[in-house]
């Protein structure tokens, strides 16, 4: 590391940048807390059609049987949306129970309530407020700072719909998370778009409220349902300096058509918009989950491109979806040398931005294990000029002492002239504190070659253990793998850590109570444990109490979870009796009991209120009635 640092000392640039902005000053070599394969992808499929061999997949609700050839430690998620919705999203592509909604909403207003989806009051009528992207399909947006949108967000659409209780730990990607308070407008009675408007009371008045409700939003999903893993696509606010705050409580992000502007323009707003995706990438999503997928159009030099730029920007969590422009994997044999030259990133990305031009023309580079890699959108060729006194190589093995990189155009450069052998890969990787023991499994798609590990934190060396077979660890470890292949320089050092206890996990609601309204006709509660464990955990559950009558206001029956090795969150479901009948709010009391590999926590009781919605008050028909007229 020392003589590496030396390399790195030695890079000047003779453009615009300074020396003293270019050079490091914190190493940052990144260890995953996701599973060690960066092959993830979106709505694309793999090029050799392994399933078993894919990190990472974001795709439609009917893709069960994709999750099911995965490996078990994959990300699989389905895409999905939360913030507005048309009629054909019941049965296409996100399949949002819209017309459900609709009645729910009528079921509220008959109570007196507040309306939940969003309008506006333009020449004297209330109109639907419609996301301009989707004005041709009309999708209403919906007051997502509502609670009770909320709570049916989570159990009429995630968990009956999406999730479908067979895949419990799903990811949920959610679109045109695009928070700008104008991009909803209504449509006047000559079916004119005007987005110069305030939505009615008590919705959001202006941009600060509305971001303040995405926030809630993300903030009480998490709060209530924390195994609800949210990828959002990458989107834009009114207020950039307000991203890492409103994403706080989301789990991952996705860049859709990755440089794809940059490459179909040559305007300033690209650049500019491309620079903010870096900015987004750095500050508030650098240790979330990111996917990008690049459309490559299968072409070599855009393939090159997209990828080194994909390092650059990408954090330690992140996955490549290299789309051939045909909804197939670009193969990663064609960009698989350049992973193995460089290595892991050493320090953050860094960027200069170029004298006398706006804000998004730019240099990007990073430094890297094994050299370090640059990415030009500054308008102009860059030439950058190396130390006379150090040996530096191109991609081809050639000596260089400069390197000259057109404008949009990626290269990297080498501290060695020899092909690497490619750095070795754990399984499984984990974040959290594991109850018994680890049998981590240690590979690289290097064929034939040996693998050396420790076990004490030392870089191994060709006299270290010899991989053979998985390792079975039983206390706190960091594991140190590197790879020799034949006729190739040995692979950079992989690292990861496991912590490990002999402490059984508790496991608890993870609420002790929550209400909502009949009409929600299930409740699901979530149970978890305070750290996963090695062997599989079951606990009973059972209903105790409470003043509503089984069969008549819900039914359950007992029964009981499993948790799976790696599992830290389960739930089941309750399904609750809209019986038309008005009377007081009525209570389910639930418990735990007889758990097996673990013991009960403090929250081993749940109680659940049931919120009448037949008041005499107000009637429903008339309410229907009006608004057929």
């Amino acid at each position: 590391m020392q003589n590496l640092a030396l390399f790195i000392g030695t890079i000047a640039i003779t453009t615009a940048l300074w020396l003293s902005s270019m050079l490091p000053t914190v190493s940052s070599k990144t260890v995953r807390t996701v599973i060690d394969n960066e092959r993830g992808l979106y709505y694309v499929f793999p090029h050799d059609k392994d399933w078993k061999k894919v990190g990472a997949y974001i795709g439609l609700p009917h893709y069960e049987d994709i999750f099911s050839a995965m490996n078990p430690e994959a990300i699989k998620g389905i895409h999905g949306r939360f913030q507005h919705f048309h009629p054909q999203d019941e049965k296409d592509y996100v399949y949002f129970p819209y017309a459900e909604l609709k009645k729910y909403e009528l079921d509220e207003l008959a109570q007196r309530r507040p309306p939940l989806w969003i309008t506006a009051t333009y020449q004297g009528k209330k109109r639907p407020v419609i996301f301009e992207w989707q004005s041709k399909e009309k999708a209403q947006a919906v007051n997502i700072g509502d609670q009770r949108y909320i709570d049916f967000f989570i159990k009429n659409y995630v968990r009956d719909r999406l999730q479908k209780g067979s895949y419990q730990n799903l990811w949920v990607g959610l679109d045109n998370c695009a928070f700008i308070y104008n991009l909803y407008g209504v449509f006047d009675d000559k079916n004119n778009y005007n987005n110069k408007i305030k939505w009615d009371r008590p919705f959001p008045q202006n941009d600060k409220e509305f971001i303040q409700a995405v926030e809630y939003f993300f903030k009480r999903l998490k709060e209530t349902s924390p195994d609800i893993k949210i990828i959002c696509n990458e989107g834009s606010i009114y207020d950039e300096s307000l991203y890492k705050e409103i994403f706080a409580h989301t789990d991952g992000v996705l860049l859709e058509d990755f440089l794809g502007e940059v490459y179909n323009s040559d305007s300033a707003l690209t650049r500019l918009r491309t620079y903010r995706s870096y900015q987004r990438m750095q500050n508030f999503s650098a240790n979330k989950l990111q996917i990008y997928q690049p459309n490559t159009r299968n072409k070599d030099e855009l393939i090159h491109n997209m990828y080194l730029a994909y390092l650059i920007f990408g954090g330690k969590n992140r996955f490549y979806s290299g789309d051939d422009g045909h909804s197939l994997e670009i193969d990663p044999k064609r960009y698989a040398k350049i992973k193995n030259l460089l290595g892991d990133s050493i320090t953050p990305a860094q960027d200069k931005q170029e004298f006398g031009k706006s804000e998004g023309y730019r240099l990007y580079w990073r430094f890297f294990e094994g050299g370090v890699a640059y990415f030009n959108l500054t308008g102009k060729t860059q030439a950058i000029n190396l130390n006379q006194g150090k040996k530096y190589f191109d991609e081809y093995s050639n000596s260089i002492k400069q390197v000259s990189i057109k404008d949009k155009e990626a290269k990297y450069i080498l501290f060695s002239s020899e092909n690497r052998t490619a750095k070795p890969i754990f399984y499984p990787i984990r974040a959290i504190t594991v109850a018994g023991s680890v049998s981590v499994e240690i590979g690289t798609m290097t064929p034939n070659a040996s693998i050396r590990y420790t076990l004490d934190g030392s870089d191994p060396n060709q006299n270290s253990l010899l991989y053979t077979k998985p390792i079975k660890l039983t206390k706190s470890t960091v594991v140190k793998a590197k790879a020799f292949g034949s006729n190739l320089q040995e692979s950079f050092v992989s690292t990861t850590f496991y912590s490990i206890t002999d402490k059984q996990p508790s496991v608890e609601f993870h609420l002790s109570s929550n209400s909502s309204s009949e009409f929600l006709k299930a409740d699901y509660p979530l149970v978890s444990l305070s750290h996963i464990s090695a062997k599989p955990i079951t606990v009973n559950y059972s209903v105790i109490g409470g003043t509503a009558t089984s069969n008549e206001d819900y039914k359950l029956l007992s029964g009981s979870l499993i948790f799976l090795p790696g599992e830290k969150y389960k739930y089941f479901s309750i399904d609750i009796r809209d019986d038309k009948k008005f009377e007081k709010d009525e209570s389910i009391e639930v418990s735990l009991s007889q758990p097996k590999n673990a013991y009960l926590g403090y929250k081993k009781v749940y109680r659940y209120t049931i919120q009448d919605n037949d008041k005499h008050s107000f009637s429903k028909s008339k309410l229907l009635t009006s608004k057929r007229e």
